[in-house]
C-alpha cells in the first residue's frame, strides 16, 4: 500500500509534469524533456526516495537483498540501477525492473524492464554473453567495482499471443573460452561435451506490461488502414471499453475482450494519424498504463494516452 503523502507527491508529479506539456508552445517542445527529468528528480527527492521510507515506496532493498532473492521474487520489485552495480556476488538470472533516472533523457523511459544475467569474474579481462536472443552474438558485459560483471536483456521474445513462455539459451564467453552460468541449475548438454544454460521467462509481469499497439500485419489488412490492437492487463476488472477522438468518445462503441490470462483486446481499423483515448474500467476512466505518450484533452484538460498511427510504408502481399 503506497502511503497517502506519496500518493499526493506522485499526483502532484503527474499534474504538474500535464500542465508543463500543455503550457509549452512549439518553440519550446524540444526543451521540455529537460524540464520533466528536473520534475522527476525534484519529485523523488521530495519523498525521500534515496532514504529508507523512499526505498520501501519503491518496493526495493538493498544489493545484499538482491543476492539473496531467488528467480521467483515478487515481480512488483523495483531495484535502482545502483543496486546492480553493487553486487558483490553472482546470482541466478531473473526478471528485473530497475529504476534509471540518469539514462532518462536519452531513451526517454524511467522504469526499465529485463533479465539480469550475472558473472563473477574478479580475475577475468573480459566476460561476454552469447545466446539465442541475439542469434548467438556475444556482446559486452558490464564489471563492478567487485568484479561482478552484469546486463540486462530486453525480453524481445514475447509473441503478443502468449503461447508459451520464451525460452533463453546462453553461454558466457570468458577470456575468449566458452563456459556455462555456474549460478544456474537449468543446463543442458551442447553436444560437444559440455554445457549451455536456459532461463524460461514466466509470462506474468510481461502480461502485466501489455500496451497498446499498431500491427505490421493481421489477418485483414486494408491499404489505407492500419490495424491497431487494444490491449491491458486488467485480471480483476470485468467489463474494459476504450474511447477517444476515432469513436467521439463514446463509450458504447468499443468493448474489449478479456483472455484467460486476464489481458483485455480490441483490434480496430484507424487511418494513419495521432490518437487520444483513455480506457474505461468497470465504470472508472483510466490511462493506457504503460503507454508513456500523454497529452491532454482540451475541453476537459485531462490527461489522455496518445498513439500515433504511422502510414504503411511497404506494399501490402496478397493473402492466400
Amino acid at each position: 500500500m503506497v502511503p497517502l503523502e506519496k500518493n499526493l507527491s506522485l499526483s502532484f508529479f503527474i499534474s504538474a509534469e500535464n500542465y508543463l506539456k500543455g503550457s509549452l508552445t512549439n518553440t519550446t517542445m524540444m526543451k521540455f524533456k529537460s524540464i520533466r527529468i528536473a520534475i522527476i528528480l525534484l519529485f523523488f527527492t521530495g519523498i525521500g526516495i534515496f532514504a529508507e521510507d523512499g526505498m520501501d515506496w519503491i518496493g526495493s532493498f538493498s544489493a545484499g537483498e538482491l543476492e539473496m532473492s531467488d528467480e521467483t521474487e515478487d515481480q512488483n520489485t523495483v531495484y535502482y540501477l545502483w543496486q546492480l552495480e553493487s553486487l558483490k556476488k553472482n546470482i541466478a538470472p531473473r526478471y528485473i525492473r530497475y529504476l534509471d533516472v540518469e539514462s532518462y533523457v536519452s531513451s526517454g523511459k524511467l522504469i526499465h524492464r529485463g533479465i539480469l544475467f550475472t558473472y563473477n569474474g574478479l580475475r577475468d579481462e573480459s566476460v561476454e554473453i552469447c545466446g539465442s536472443f541475439n542469434n548467438w552474438e556475444c556482446s559486452d558485459m558490464k564489471r563492478n567495482q567487485y568484479g561482478i560483471y552484469y546486463t540486462v536483456i530486453e525480453p524481445t521474445q514475447i509473441t503478443d499471443t502468449y503461447e508459451e513462455d520464451p525460452v533463453y539459451e546462453y553461454k558466457f564467453r570468458v577470456n575468449g573460452l566458452l563456459t556455462y552460468d555456474p549460478e544456474n541449475f537449468d543446463k543442458l548438454e551442447d553436444g560437444s561435451g559440455s554445457y549451455y544454460s536456459r532461463f524460461v521467462l514466466e509470462g506474468k509481469d510481461t502480461d502485466r506490461q501489455t500496451k497498446t499497439i499498431v500491427l505490421e500485419d493481421s489477418a485483414n489488412e486494408e491499404r489505407d488502414l492500419r490495424t491497431v490492437k487494444f490491449q491491458i492487463y486488467l485480471p480483476d476488472a470485468e467489463v474494459v471499453r476504450v474511447v477517444g477522438n476515432f469513436n467521439d468518445w463514446n463509450p458504447e462503441h468499443d468493448f474489449l475482450k478479456k483472455d484467460r490470462k486476464g489481458v483485455f483486446t480490441l483490434e480496430k481499423k484507424l487511418l494513419p494519424g495521432e490518437y487520444h483515448y483513455q480506457f474505461i474500467v468497470d465504470g472508472e476512466y483510466m490511462l493506457d498504463t504503460y503507454n508513456p505518450t500523454t497529452n491532454i484533452k482540451v475541453d476537459t484538460n485531462e490527461s489522455v494516452s496518445s498513439l500515433l498511427v504511422p502510414e504503411r510504408n511497404y506494399a501490402l502481399e496478397r493473402k492466400m
